[in-house]
């Protein structure tokens, strides 16, 4: 294989299809009940007067949270990155490839002599965190450009259409958050995402790269496009992955790649102990070993994964390098989801499938839909919505449709009670972000209500939701906008 295969040079490059999870439009149906208490001073003040100072501490208090929920609701962008460690050239640090996607709806772009012209700026902060898990330093900053040009209006409108951009860093070896900012040049719009990267030290004898699921290789070019999204359909027969393998000397070693997924009882869960700890209980679903004479070199590999036997759930890639005395010498591990692909048999009644939509879709497109004046115009513009944002036109299937309508009826299954699963707190958040990496569960005692915590570290958030009533009735304790939901 090729050396420069993942050399990618500073920069970007186009690509039309992409299995991009996005976040859903409609925000928090539950926003926290905030109380405020005001304090009477003096006991000669009038009821009145300090009602009057309740109002205004009241109002401050609200006013000073729009920064916050501004600042949030510009998360949920289309926008996705990825954090990837190779060897580098730098003793005592590890090289770290920085992958970002943005759709291009979510560009502005001005009409210019030369085109529609857009453009937009990156910038990451690569954030320290200590052994007690706070934010402790800022190690790194980095910012680059991205501008691009069309020669019509329409094309600045497609859904399946992402702009990618790839930068490279040098970072000792830790636990880091990389925030990321994503700046319109135009619009001077701002979307921020933040993930916990875990750096690995690559400096040993024999190492192993971070693994890159592969949305695309041409093996003409030697040219990959990565899977950010890190989601892969139940219908795709199988994936590719990349990694490298590093030795300062010559030795033989057997490769152990193996796939796990979470038992279907514990799917998407922790194990928890008394002490409210644990780890995934996870099953083999693929394992292969082979033997390789490793020299003085860097060797690129991409492997490829069949998996007809997969079913959809949360899954974890591990690729162990093994001397042949027995002893590991490297461990590479890479989680992924794979979701339902198919949409027959979730979709039963047309009409209940639009009302659905009230997580992806705007009141005004739910409205247009809704006003047809028919069952057949009803159906053409419920098609027409769905069409424009499929990631993958002039195919069979439509991806995003199909990973929507499959949350939804995962959350009637596992939600559904005296309210549809769907409508749920439970079911919104699933909808929304997907299947959770880990859920925490605590059961009913005499000292707290029944509890879960769900976990994504992909994006670095987490969700609390309580029984208050005891009968399964799970509420979100803050909405998904507020700070508190952040991991780090």
């Amino acid at each position: 294989m090729p050396k420069s295969l993942l050399s990618f040079p500073a920069g970007r490059f186009f690509f039309n299809r992409s299995c991009l999870t996005r976040s859903m439009n409609d925000g928090d149906k539950r926003p926290s009940e905030m109380k405020y208490r005001v304090r009477e001073v003096a006991m000669y003040k009038s009821r009145s007067l300090t009602a009057i100072f309740s109002c205004i501490l009241s109002l401050s208090l609200l006013l000073s949270m729009v920064p916050l929920l501004a600042s949030a609701q510009r998360a949920q962008a289309d926008f996705e990155v990825d954090v990837v460690s190779v060897r580098g050239d730098v003793t005592g640090m590890t090289r770290v490839d920085l992958y970002s996607q943005i759709g291009i709806t979510q560009i502005s772009f001005i009409n210019t002599p030369n085109g529609f012209t857009g453009g937009y700026e990156v910038k990451m902060d690569a954030i320290q965190i200590s052994d007690d898990n706070r934010l402790r330093n800022l190690i790194q900053s980095k910012i680059w450009d991205a501008s691009m040009t069309f020669d019509s209006y329409i094309e600045t409108q497609m859904d399946d259409e992402f702009d990618f951009t790839t930068q490279s860093i040098d970072v000792a070896p830790g636990r880091y958050v990389f925030e990321f900012e994503v700046s319109d040049r135009n619009s001077n719009q701002t979307y921020l995402r933040s993930i916990p990267v875990e750096i690995r030290d690559l400096s040993a004898d024999v190492a192993i790269s971070d693994i890159t699921l592969l949305e695309s290789y041409d093996e003409n070019t030697f040219t990959i496009v990565p899977r950010i999204t890190g989601r892969i359909g139940s219908q795709e027969g199988g994936f590719k992955m990349f990694y490298e393998l590093y030795s300062d000397g010559e030795k033989d070693v057997t490769v152990i790649q193996e796939v796990r997924r979470a038992r279907e009882e514990n799917a998407g869960t922790k194990a928890i102990g008394a002490d409210g700890e644990g780890s995934p209980e996870m099953d083999l679903a693929y394992s292969k070993e082979e033997l390789l004479f490793l020299g003085r070199s860097r060797s690129q590999y991409i492997v490829s994964v069949p998996m007809d036997e997969f079913k959809p759930g949360a899954y974890m890639m591990r690729v162990s390098v093994v001397e042949l005395g027995g002893e590991t010498l490297d461990v590479a591990e890479q989680r992924f989801m794979v979701e339902w692909s198919g949409l027959s048999d979730h979709i039963q009644n047309v009409d209940e499938a639009i009302v659905q939509m009230e997580y992806i879709a705007k009141k005004r497109d739910m409205s247009f839909i809704l006003d047809a004046p028919n069952d057949i115009e009803r159906f053409r513009r419920f098609t027409d919505f769905w069409d424009k944002r499929d990631p993958t036109p002039g195919t069979k299937r439509n991806e995003k449709q199909e990973e929507y309508y499959y949350r939804i009826a995962s959350a009637n299954q596992n939600f559904g009670g005296t309210h549809d699963g769907w409508k749920t707190d439970r079911g919104f958040v699933l909808v929304r972000f997907g299947d959770p990496d880990f859920v925490r569960r605590k059961p009913h005692s005499f000292d707290y209500e029944p509890y879960e915590i769900w976990e994504y570290q992909r994006i670095g958030r987490q969700f609390i939701f309580v029984d208050r009533t005891g009968f399964g009735d799970y509420e979100l304790l803050v909405p998904i906008w507020d700070e508190r939901t952040r991991l780090f």
